[in-house]
């Protein structure tokens, strides 16, 4: 397995919910609804969302610099009015992780990853920093407790992020390294354990990678699909695991919003099979038959992007595909004037919602853009020691889950913004 194929490229590969790349006036009708339900609302937490899926919309777009315009914007509103609360510093803070997000997005993974620490330094040294041409200052939230919660989230983001951009670049073994050095490996299939297997089996180690595999303690379906791919996929011409992979996909639950990884765990399953076998025929028209229901321009890029698959698919279903992702204008470099206005109406109305809020140490507030779906953590490992959740709340993290100012509020990260 090659370190930067497309396969190795889907891992670390969980079940998060991921907002749907939607046709792309839809996009913006949503962002338009949002914004004026939390002007309506007097909502911090949905004006801010409004943000972050703007900067989301306008990288998809290929709009770098527009989207880093729109970090450096929604990032102003809130740490040049520090000290903050914790919610809100968290706010202040997801634009920075999204410049970091969008290093990675472009290629540059070193800096990316980079950003990402020198973040979660200052966050925990309390000292001041210039990031990205953004300034966090030292007293960021009101109090030490808070900076410790803030610290809280970002650990998950450096985790979960931080990964991705060594993975990226095809960096296992040192992915695998950043995760150990943050306590971010368990007996689970979730990011730590999947660079664990990785990192063996793109250097040739098969046996190490499936000696994992054999180690891993079962979990939720998705979790065991995941460990039947991989088991296939360290098992290559082992048509009977090739099966039992493609078996174990077909017998998932299809969730609203895990549109992309259910594709990628298909297409996976895929390239672990041999492509003409009745297993892998009916895999490519049940996953054709779903990606083509969700209308989710990720998982249509995905799924046209794969050139076995292609080759199962008749003329017809094709352009009806190709049309439908069209639509989403992923990577098209162009966001008509129209459009563009309407979402610049938009963050007007999210800035001034922001600008003139009190700070609320309370609930961020609910998205109508996603639905909050029983997902994996991060890591199910043990948090930091200095950490403020007991023992007795480690279950929160089945829902992803962070706890600020002694409440819980669900934490989804990589995907939920850009």
């Amino acid at each position: 397995m090659h370190p930067t194929g497309p396969v190795a490229q889907r891992f670390p590969l969980v079940a998060r919910h991921r907002p749907a790349c939607l046709p792309l006036d839809a996009r913006v009708g949503r962002l338009c609804e949002l914004a004026d339900t939390a002007s309506r609302q007097t909502d911090p937490g949905q004006a801010s969302t409004v943000f972050n899926q703007a900067a989301l919309l306008a990288s998809d777009l290929a709009l770098p610099s527009y989207a880093r315009e729109l970090c450096h914007r929604h990032a102003a509103l809130y740490l040049t009015r520090g000290p903050l609360p914790a919610m809100s510093a968290i706010r202040g803070l997801e634009p920075i992780v999204n410049l970091a997000r969008l290093h990675i997005r472009a290629g540059h993974h070193k800096r990316g990853h980079q950003l990402l620490l020198d973040l979660y330094r200052s966050v925990t040294t309390a000292t001041e920093t210039t990031l990205d041409g953004i300034t966090v200052p030292a007293r960021l939230t009101e109090t030490d407790q808070q900076r410790g919660e803030v610290r809280q989230w970002l650990w998950r983001v450096v985790i979960a992020d931080g990964t991705r951009a060594l993975t990226a670049a095809g960096r296992w073994k040192e992915a695998l390294r950043h995760i150990e050095e943050h306590r971010g490996i368990g007996r689970r299939i979730l990011d730590g354990r999947q660079t664990a297997v990785l990192a063996a089996a793109t250097t040739g180690d098969l046996s190490g990678a499936l000696a994992l595999l054999e180690d891993t303690e079962p979990g939720d379906p998705w979790e065991d699909a995941v460990t039947a791919v991989l088991t296939a996929l360290c098992r290559p011409g082992d048509q009977y695991a090739a099966a039992q992979a493609i078996d174990r996909w077909l017998s998932l639950d299809v969730d609203e919003g895990m549109a992309v990884f259910t594709t990628r765990l298909a297409l996976t399953a895929l390239d672990a099979s041999a492509p003409d076998t009745p297993a892998a025929r009916n895999l490519v028209r049940r996953l054709t038959s779903r990606t083509s229901e969700s209308g989710d321009g990720y998982a249509l890029r995905d799924l046209l992007a794969h050139p076995g698959l292609r080759d199962h698919l008749e003329p017809g279903p094709t352009a009806a595909l190709e049309q439908a992702l069209a639509a989403c204008a992923l990577g098209s470099g162009v966001l008509p004037i129209t459009l563009r206005e309407q979402l610049e109406a938009a963050l007007g109305i999210a800035s001034e919602v922001l600008e003139n809020s009190p700070f609320d140490p309370g609930s961020p507030g609910g998205n109508p853009l996603e639905r909050r779906t029983r997902t994996a953590p991060s890591s199910d490992t043990p948090q930091p020691q200095n950490w403020s959740n007991s023992a007795s709340e480690m279950s929160n993290w089945r829902l992803l889950t962070c706890r600020i100012g002694g409440s819980t509020y669900p934490f989804l990260p990589g995907g939920e913004s850009v």
